[in-house]
């Protein structure tokens, strides 16, 4: 999952941070990667603690955008401001979803139009291949803020999934090397909750459900190889009645002693 704005200070680092966390404290192995040249992600991993669910760093590049180690399970890319093009498009042809982050003011919203406006011309977002959805980034639900960037989002065409607020909580994660997902269960409450309808779009990308057999169950029981029983006669037939199926004996054909033998000697034998 990628997280793309154009506009510097979007909020890009604290959706990457945030969902890194999520995913080693729920599988384990996540790799978070890094396209930007500052390398935000690469101090924040420094200040993470070793007690911490660990979390592998990985620094790209837009223009090649190598692939992470071999094995990698789960990653969580941070991509630089400003990216289009050729790079945009390497990182829709990697992606399986993009989170497009979004501040309150008019201008965080007229930058994010001009990225999806390029995002939904790529052919893997017109198919349905890589998931595109909208994040409101230190917007209040309580504002009015929130209802003219969700505005937005529908005039634009693009699902808006959540709103989330600015908090002092974000910068003290970012400060110890953590993230909301660190923390305490009764130390932001509200904060994770307004992180549940991200959660919930992003589950099915990062744990994709099996498919199921296209067959229904009735074509499926119909398919089933059901091996041939003899037919068994019924209760009163008589031994007599029943079918030899056994294989009758051949014929015997007359040895060569017997077609040289004379007449009279094989009718007194």
């Amino acid at each position: 999952m990628a997280v793309v704005s154009r506009k510097g200070g979007s909020g890009k680092s604290t959706l990457a941070t945030n969902l890194a966390v999520y995913l080693a404290r729920s599988t384990g192995s996540v790799t978070l990667g890094d396209l930007d040249h500052q390398q935000s992600m690469r101090v924040w991993l420094a200040r993470r603690p070793s007690a911490a669910p660990p979390i592998v760093g990985w620094v790209g590049d837009s223009v090649g955008l190598a692939r992470p180690a071999l094995g990698t399970q789960h990653l969580v890319l941070d991509t630089p401001g400003g990216l289009h093009g050729l790079g945009l498009a390497r990182v829709v042809m990697a992606a399986d979803a993009i989170l497009l982050p979004v501040g309150g003011s008019v201008f965080d919203r007229e930058s994010a139009s001009d990225c999806w406006n390029e995002l939904r011309s790529h052919p893997r977002i017109m198919k349905g291949q890589c998931r595109v959805a909208a994040v409101g980034m230190r917007v209040d639900s309580r504002t009015h803020v929130e209802r003219i960037t969700a505005e937005w989002a529908a005039s634009v065409n693009i699902p808006y999934i959540t709103s989330l607020r600015m908090a002092q909580i974000y910068v003290r994660a970012v400060e110890n090397g953590i993230s909301l997902f660190d923390m305490p269960d009764n130390v932001g409450a509200n904060d994770r909750e307004q992180w549940q309808p991200l959660l919930n779009w992003a589950n099915p990308v990062f744990f994709p459900q099996p498919k199921e057999d296209p067959l229904t169950p009735s074509l499926r029981l119909a398919a089933k190889v059901v091996p041939l029983r003899p037919k068994q006669p019924p209760a009163d037939t008589q031994p007599s009645q029943l079918l030899d199926l056994t294989t009758p004996p051949m014929p015997s054909k007359p040895g060569r002693l017997s077609r040289l033998l004379p007449g009279w000697l094989m009718a007194r034998r």
